[in-house]
């Protein structure tokens, strides 16, 4: 709250006003690795870490998303979604200095049946901190992982997919049983990773969403450098298969489970899990899940 005085020296009366800590002196920001201007805001958004530099100061909102889930091996589950924070999309923060912008790397898919694919990391702008996603099951090690959204576990388990905490986020899925038995897909944004179905087909990852819905104005016509290509964020990947039929598919944007020969595929939107490995009497790999996102916008 502003502070009015009057002080009295030698005769002469004048006024004093304190300026309060909300008050908006002129902030202006950049870094990053975009600035856009449009609807009435400017915009800096992160895809790597590092300093957003302010100039004078004010009020701020920032949306910040976690780095994706790796998946597991041999018949893995997917990587979870990184957590979107906070809930409604952006958390008002006074700026009066220099902030430090960390972007959770997305986790490393499995390279074997006895390790977990990698939880991915946090990313986090002052006192806004979005969790990455949990890593998925192998068939060795079989549950799925905590994270922002949980990753799904391996073949052999209706029960093991990892638990979610955080915003905008969701399980994943537990491995099916039997021959031919099937993992489970990551949580997403949106939605839960799901099961297998008919030993043929591997779980599928949970949906992400789609980052225009948070905010109006964050379109790939809008931010040509940071956005294009990755306009759904935080999907979960799809589970991998053993011997017969297709791995499953990830949400928009995250990596597809292996089919019986071939290795789960990489997430390429922000914040997305990795795909599930196959494995036909071998092991492989779980794919990687991507990096998350910070955004920052300023009212002009």
């Amino acid at each position: 709250m502003a502070r009015y005085g009057r002080v009295r020296d030698r005769g002469y009366v004048s006024s004093q006003v304190s300026v309060s800590a909300a008050t908006h002196d002129n902030l202006d920001i950049s870094g990053g690795q975009e600035t856009i201007t449009v609807g009435g805001y400017k915009y800096v958004v992160f895809t790597s870490s590092g300093t957003l530099t302010v100039t004078g100061r004010g009020q701020a909102e920032v949306l910040a998303v976690g780095g994706g889930g790796g998946a597991g091996a041999g018949t893995g589950g997917g990587g979870g979604g990184g957590a979107i924070e906070p809930a409604t999309g952006y958390q008002s923060i006074n700026l009066t200095e220099n902030v430090v912008v960390t972007i959770g790397a997305g986790g490393a898919g499995a390279a074997s049946n006895n390790s977990k694919g990698t939880t991915g990391s946090t990313s986090t702008f002052s006192t806004v901190s979005a969790l990455g996603g949990g890593g998925g099951g192998s068939s060795n090690t079989n549950a799925g992982s905590q994270g922002g959204s949980g990753g799904g576990g391996s073949r052999g388990s209706t029960t093991n997919g990892g638990a979610a905490s955080g915003s905008n986020t969701n399980v994943g899925a537990g491995g099916g049983t039997g021959a031919g038995a099937t993992s489970g897909g990551g949580g997403g944004a949106t939605a839960a990773g799901t099961t297998g179905t008919n030993s043929t087909i591997g779980g599928g990852g949970g949906a992400g969403k789609a980052c225009s819905s948070i905010d109006a104005n964050l379109t790939a016509a809008n931010f040509p450098t940071t956005i294009t290509s990755n306009t759904t964020w935080s999907s979960g990947g799809g589970g991998g298969i053993t011997t017969t039929g297709s791995g499953g598919s990830g949400g928009t944007g995250a990596g597809n489970g292996g089919s019986p020969s071939s290795a789960g595929t990489n997430a390429t939107m922000y914040g997305a899990g990795g795909g599930g490995g196959g494995a036909n009497g071998g092991e492989l790999a779980g794919g990687n899940g991507k990096a998350g996102i910070v955004v920052i916008r300023v009212l002009i």
